[in-house]
């Protein structure tokens, strides 16, 4: 199937986040710019108390504690980098939570690459005024005939909003973007493996604990991932194999964004072990996590979530 005319269905978001227009997004306010103040050490408490002022570098220049960036930022340079390694931007939808302070966005994608495939492929966004969480980028995908999205652990970026955010960020979107190519490969293998491995029904309940116990569900999504494979919402699921209950997973997703990549990678984790699928072995998907995380100060109120 040609994705030349097919869209994976974005507005998903889910939650308490609110699809917006670009320009809602482009109006939101940006926090400004935090410093870091020096400290002294008590002498009776022992504990260390802030003087007040401000703690300059060797060069004489204030220390940041929390450089936030506009979420039309972060869009804008991703935009930037997908044009420039011949990506289309099929659809996009944007979403804002907390009064604009956190912001996810999706992109589908298309590429010259990429024109026959039955699955789409989309790139989250996600930025954050209050120090929840760090500027992300991660991939994922979904089949045309269902808007189920997926995502993968393999091809991420997650930037703490500290000092050289705006020098490095270019640089770890560029490299985020760039493992694109081998995600498809790797991905069309996982499908394929998924479509080789037929399943029972006693191994499939099997399968849906596991899964429940490694966090890829909650406990009360086991009942609706079991009818999901029991009787698919799509005839092209029907198949009594992996990739029929991995549709069943992913259709119980729909509508909470914000616990997707985790629950992702948890899912991916459980299903692959169970077939054999190794990504990292996979000939054409030697894929390496993309980190540019600095490390945590007790000034950086960041969350352990990575996307």
């Amino acid at each position: 199937m040609s994705n030349s005319k097919s869209k994976v269905d974005l507005r998903i978001c889910g939650g308490e986040h609110k699809a917006v227009d670009l320009d809602e997004v482009k109006s939101v306010n940006t926090p400004e710019v935090e410093y870091r103040k020096g400290y002294y050490k008590d002498e009776i408490t022992g504990k260390s108390v802030p003087t007040g002022d401000y703690h300059y570098d060797k060069y004489g220049e204030r220390c940041v504690s929390y450089q936030p960036i506009s979420h039309n930022l972060l869009i804008d340079k991703t935009r930037k980098h997908l044009a420039e390694r011949d990506f289309t931007i099929v659809d996009e939808c944007h979403n804002l939570a907390r009064d604009g302070k956190r912001y996810f966005g999706l992109f589908e994608v298309s590429h010259p690459d990429r024109e026959n495939s039955d699955r789409g492929t989309i790139i989250g966004l996600r930025n954050a005024h209050d120090k929840s969480f760090p500027a992300g980028l991660c991939a994922g995908d979904a089949p045309f005939v269902c808007d189920n999205l997926i995502f993968t652990n393999n091809v991420k970026l997650a930037r703490r909003h500290t000092r050289y955010i705006l020098n490095e960020l270019d640089k770890v979107i560029a490299r985020t973007l760039g493992k694109l190519f081998t995600f498809w490969g790797g991905q069309d293998q996982r499908i394929e493996s998924y479509k080789d491995f037929d399943l029972t029904n006693a191994q499939v309940n099997d399968l849906v604990i596991r899964a429940y116990k490694a966090g890829a569900i909650s406990k009360t999504q086991i009942v609706d991932v079991v009818n999901q494979w029991e009787k698919s919402d799509h005839p092209e699921f029907w198949d009594r194999n992996m990739n029929s209950l991995y549709n069943g997973f992913t259709e119980v997703y729909k509508g909470n964004l914000v616990a997707l990549p985790q629950r992702s990678e948890a899912l991916h984790s459980v299903l692959d072990a169970e077939v054999g699928f190794n990504l990292e072995e996979s000939e054409e998907a030697e894929l390496v996590p993309v980190e540019a995380v600095e490390q945590a100060t007790e000034l950086e109120l960041v969350g352990d979530d990575p996307f």
